[in-house]
């Protein structure tokens, strides 16, 4: 005789299990904007004694907390191809607010900024950490204010072996394409700096949170980083063959899927 499933949900009303997504949901947004403020306004306090990476430290934390309480499994294949101490430009896949929370803490221990828009300067609270952390922001409506910042942003590389992490689409994508075009800023400042191009990306994100969408699934999000792309003896008249490539080694990647454990 079959043992009963006690925890299947077949029997469970489908309106109970949607109000429970939407109670899911509210918890999580209410904890986002919770802990920015909690966090945030630690870290622009604290910024000025640990050189900005108590953003990082406290951001790990509220990657972390954000995750558990989604009810979201991060799994990160390929770290390995970012050594701590070795600057790399990392770009890929946007679709989700949960690309954030999930690569905070994938790059644990990793040197790094992310590179955003300037429009998120101006968010209270959030926008004032990551500038007190030391993030560069990109004036995209003004080209040549963006071309100062980012040769601002090599020479600081240069400087520190500091690693950028874009996500070079601009935005989170929700076209039905599987990549929107890459902007070339990252890749500029790659051969300018002498540091490769490490690809990565992203599964799953989307199926958690779509953009704009209020609801969150329970699920699993997967962060894979692929080769390294060397651009030693590239310059500037290279960008667009760079751009191609890295491009297509996201796209690829997305199109095969996540290898998952032990592939």
């Amino acid at each position: 005789m079959a043992d009963a499933d006690t925890t299947s949900t077949s029997h469970i009303p489908v309106a109970a299990l949607s109000a429970g997504l939407v109670l899911r949901s509210l918890l999580v947004h209410l904890t986002v904007w919770f802990l920015v403020v909690v966090f945030g306004t630690t870290a622009i306090l604290l910024s000025p004694l640990t050189r900005g990476q108590i953003v990082f430290w406290l951001g790990r934390l509220w990657g972390v907390i954000i995750l558990k309480v989604a009810g979201v499994t991060l799994e990160v294949e390929g770290l390995e191809r970012f050594p701590a101490g070795q600057p790399y430009v990392l770009v890929g896949n946007h679709t989700s607010n949960f690309d954030i929370y999930v690569m905070i803490p994938a790059l644990k221990g990793r040197y790094y900024r992310f590179l955003a828009k300037r429009e998120i300067l101006y968010i209270p609270i959030f926008g004032w950490a990551l500038w007190a952390g030391g993030f560069p922001f990109i004036d995209r409506s003004d080209n040549a204010k963006a071309r100062r910042t980012m040769r601002r942003l090599a020479a600081r590389m240069k400087r520190t072996g500091l690693s950028i992490l874009a996500f070079p689409e601009g935005t989170r994508n929700h076209t039905p394409d599987l990549l929107m075009p890459f902007k070339k800023g990252p890749f500029i400042v790659a051969t300018e700096v002498g540091v490769p191009i490490l690809p990565f990306a992203i599964h799953g994100a989307r199926q958690v949170q779509g953009r704009h969408e209020y609801l969150v699934h329970p699920g699993t999000i997967r962060v894979e980083f692929l080769d390294p792309i060397p651009v030693a003896g590239l310059t500037y008249v290279d960008r667009n063959a760079l751009v191609r490539r890295a491009r297509g080694a996201v796209e690829e990647a997305l199109l095969r899927g996540p290898r998952g454990k032990g592939q």
